[in-house]
């Protein structure tokens, strides 16, 4: 990465802030819909930031088949060649973009096992959200949900319905951890790219006044009045953290929903006072999640 010196200004403290975050993508399909929206998808976010190549992998795990009253496998070469096969005719009726070029692969593992080791060697994975509808659930088994908490590098969630457009609202859910200083660097590295305002949102599950606690959050991070890109913050309220979030998401002209977890405890730690293990995203807006310890 290439670093600069910042000159202290009252937002934060002196620091290196490093730019080009993010050079090479690893995009993974599975040959469903949303796998495919998540290539477009992910086609259009690298063109805009000047990547110009990205690798597209499908990873599989032969499986015993039923044959009549037997069980037989089908052997691994013959499986290899039909998935290979598989994964060109995929690709090749989805136009690429005409600025990005692909390299494919395919891989033999388990998929949410395979990705999150290969995640080691890029800047940035781009897989689909598990399901057809809105909902991504922390269950044991699905791959969106255990690349998301596992993986060595950000993970870009993205919805069937999305569709790339350049990020000039971004939320970011905050808690104590997501405020954290090495994660609003995360933050500021990325939004580098784009300039976007950032939605700092917290959700009050009560009613009271916690107004001394909020400032008491904010203020070793934003104590000066002209920040390097525009912000609010803003206090919404809901019965869990998944309401207030989806009603703003609804109400704002967002593009990017940003979460920030460590690598134990992914949906615990994402809503650190919610008892809840799910997330109801909008179907339109991608989750970028940034991993403290990765």
């Amino acid at each position: 990465m290439d670093c600069r010196e910042v000159e202290p200004s009252g937002y934060l403290s002196p620091y290196l802030l490093c730019t080009n975050m993010i050079k090479n993508v690893l995009v993974s399909i599975d040959f469903s819909k949303g796998s495919a929206a998540a290539l477009r998808y992910a086609e259009a976010f690298c063109a805009s930031i000047g990547i110009r190549d990205i690798h597209v992998i499908h990873v599989f795990t032969p499986q015993t088949v039923a044959a009549g009253e037997a069980l037989s496998a089908a052997p691994v070469g013959e499986l290899m060649d039909a998935r290979e096969d598989a994964l060109g005719e995929f690709l090749k009726m989805r136009t690429p973009h005409p600025e990005v070029r692909r390299r494919s692969e395919l891989m033999l593992g388990f998929p949410a096992d395979k990705i999150v080791d290969e995640s080691k060697r890029y800047d940035l994975v781009i897989l689909g959200a598990t399901g057809d509808s809105d909902v991504l659930e922390s269950v044991f088994g699905s791959i969106s949900s255990e690349v998301a908490q596992k993986a060595h590098c950000p993970v870009l969630l993205v919805p069937q319905g999305a569709r790339f457009d350049d990020y000039r609202h971004i939320l970011y859910a905050s808690n104590s951890l997501s405020l954290s200083r090495k994660a609003v660097l995360k933050l500021m590295d990325f939004n580098d790219l784009f300039r976007a305002r950032i939605h700092f949102v917290h959700v009050n599950q009560d009613d009271g006044d916690n107004r001394r606690e909020r400032e008491k959050l904010f203020a070793p991070l934003f104590n000066n009045p002209d920040p390097e890109f525009a912000f609010e913050i803003v206090e919404v309220t809901g019965d869990t953290v998944r309401e207030g979030l989806v009603n703003y998401l609804r109400a704002n002209p967002v593009h990017l929903a940003v979460m920030v977890t460590e690598h134990r405890g992914f949906w615990e730690n994402l809503f650190h006072k919610s008892a809840t293990k799910q997330m109801v995203l909008h179907p339109e807006v991608p989750v970028l999640v940034f991993h403290l310890n990765a």
